[in-house]
Formats: C-alpha cells, structure tokens, sequence
C-alpha cells in the first residue's frame, strides 16, 4: 500500500472513530502512520495494530519483538500486543485509553490544538524521546496527502 492509500484508508477509520471520542482524526492518522511504517509494520500485518497497543484485558494477543528505550538507550525486548479485527477497532481501542486513562487527562485537554495534543501524548506513549518531534512531522505529511 502507497502512503497516500494508507493515508485516505487511516482517516475513515480515524474520522468514524473521532466521532465518538473528540480525538483529533488527522492525529491519530499520523500516529498510525508513525507507530506502523505506514501500514507495513509486522504488527500492524498481522494484528491490525498500528499503535503498538501491548495487550490488555480480553484482547487476543501476538508475541513480536519491540524497540524501547531505556536509560535513552534503544533495546529490544519481546512483549505482547493486542491483535484487532480491524483498521477502525484499533483505532476505537486507542481512541478508548487516551479518553479513560488518567494519565491523558492533559492530553484530552489539548484535543482543539493539534500540537499541544501531541506534546501531552508523548509524555506517555512512547518512550522515544523524539516522539513529538516525529509525529509532528509525520502529520505534516498526512496532512499534505489527505484527500
């Protein structure tokens, strides 16, 4: 799939899921973009997971090796992620924490600022410290090729 299929595909399924949760759709597109290589990733493959979602509750869930960073050093370790039916479910699942947990109250108070948004995101999402960075300029791009 070409980026700008993931793009048009990502955003009906962002779009659909935002209704329900507020969250921004075009940031959530560019975090699927940046989490899943565009939609090329083994997990997103196989899982329909493009967020990196470990698993959690009655999820099924695929083993698959992972980068994090720890100490700011890059490593790799196994865990297990959530494996989703579909595009729009993972979003729904994502969509579903950042509305529930504690931890994104910030993050849900940034939700008309698409740049604050993302600061408060990667405060906890990723252990990447250049998350914000890259997924600002990823939603850039998103934003370039949106139909």
């Amino acid at each position: 799939m070409k980026r700008d299929e993931f793009v048009n595909e990502a955003r009906k399924a962002a779009e659909e899921s935002s209704r329900q949760s507020g969250m921004p759709a075009m940031v959530t597109v560019a975090q699927a973009a940046l989490e899943s290589n565009w939609g090329k990733s083994g997990l997103s493959q196989a899982a329909n997971n493009y967020f990196g979602i470990k698993a959690h509750g009655r999820h099924e869930r695929i083993e698959m090796s992972t980068s994090e960073f720890t100490k700011g050093q890059r490593v790799i370790v196994k865990a297990e992620f959530a494996r989703y039916g579909s595009m729009l479910e993972c979003f729904q699942c994502r969509d579903g924490i950042l509305s529930r947990s504690a931890v994104y109250a910030g993050t849900r108070e940034k939700r008309g600022d698409e740049a604050a948004f993302i600061t408060e995101l990667a405060k906890h999402w990723a252990t990447d410290p250049k998350y914000a960075e890259k997924l600002l300029t990823v939603l850039g791009e998103v934003k370039g090729m949106a139909k």
